[in-house]
């Protein structure tokens, strides 16, 4: 059984409560709010990566299957 491990990303560290965010994984989901996009994207156990969509794309994390 293949295991998630961490792919990259720059970190939630600069990016506000408040904004558009996508968790990309087998359906893409869109959000207003930071808190609520992180806590979808770790309920998943698949592929997946979190977007910060409110200005310039920046990937904030991605998970792949190793």
């Amino acid at each position: 059984m293949k295991k998630l491990e961490l792919y990259g990303g720059d970190g939630y560290d600069y990016s506000a409560e408040n904004g558009k965010y996508e968790v990309k994984a087998k359906v893409t989901k869109g959000f207003t709010k930071l808190s609520e996009a992180r806590a979808y994207y770790e309920s998943l156990n698949e592929a997946k990566a979190i977007w910060d969509i409110t200005t310039i794309p920046e990937l904030l994390e991605c998970h792949t299957l190793a």
